[in-house]
């Protein structure tokens, strides 16, 4: 009785110290981690938008079967040593500010027995831009609202592609100077661009039908098209103007406005 007392003892004592074992093996398999979100440069509502997550093993131990949750969606780290970079794709449903808060981090390493599960804070903000709603844009053309008066002049454009440079003349904007050549030439010279490929098109809300979310959709898909034209695209938004200007960067900053609109 004694010896099957005693065979009875050693197998729990064995199976608790592998659960001790297995928890603190989990707990430094996840504490090793550091982990940063990388944002995509353009995230549009309703659309996928891969989001990097950068992985760095802290210490020289390697890291093992680990699951990297943001919202809903999972990533997998079979084995880390060093650093990696992992894609975890999200769609968000509305355009506007989100957060992503936290990071979850889970593992059944090593032995399978217990799911070990961390939150890691991160609070990155970012922008979603509205979804771009396919629609019909020949009439912002065909009805002239290139008729306006813009910074821009007809064979002149600071966002394309640049032809050479120039005398600095007062007024031209600091961000187009050509810092090297002043640099060799010790006096200032402004970047020539190519000319735009369009008229100056100035797009407001009214000019689309539906309720306001469509009305948005398809005044972004408007700027994109318009500007993967090369016309110099403004915005009207209430009492916002934006002038019609050209670029990748120009055409963000109406994103953003349309993104965060609230109808007055």
């Amino acid at each position: 009785m004694n010896t099957g007392n005693n065979l009875l003892f050693l197998i729990v004592s064995f199976l608790l110290s592998i659960m001790a074992l297995s928890g603190i093996v989990s707990f430094f398999n996840q504490k090793n981690i550091e982990l940063s979100i990388l944002l995509p440069k353009d995230i549009f509502a309703l659309r996928p938008a891969s989001f990097r997550i950068r992985a760095k093993n802290k210490y020289f131990f390697g890291l093992f079967l680990l699951r990297i949750k943001v919202f809903n969606e999972e990533a997998v780290i079979s084995y880390l040593k060093g650093e990696k970079i992992f894609i975890v794709n999200l769609t968000f449903p509305e355009r506007g500010k989100h957060t992503i808060n936290e990071i979850i981090i889970s593992s059944y390493f090593p032995f399978y027995f217990f799911r070990r599960t961390r939150a890691l804070p991160v609070n990155l903000e970012f922008t979603v831009f509205p979804y771009p709603l396919k629609c019909d844009i020949s009439f912002l053309i065909a009805e002239g609202k290139a008729k306006i008066d813009s910074t821009i002049s007809k064979g002149k454009s600071y966002e394309g592609e640049v032809t050479g440079v120039r005398a600095y003349s007062h007024g031209d904007p600091l961000k187009y100077i050509h810092w090297k050549a002043t640099a060799k030439t010790s006096s200032l010279k402004t970047k020539e661009f190519s000319p735009p490929a369009g008229n100056p098109v100035v797009v407001n809300l009214s000019d689309f039908s539906g309720n306001l979310e469509e009305k948005i959709s398809k005044t972004t898909y408007a700027l994109i098209e318009l500007t993967k034209m090369g016309n110099p695209i403004g915005l009207k938004l209430d009492n916002e103007f934006y002038p019609p200007e050209t670029g990748h960067s120009h055409l963000r900053r109406m994103l953003y406005a349309l993104a965060v609109y609230k109808s007055k």
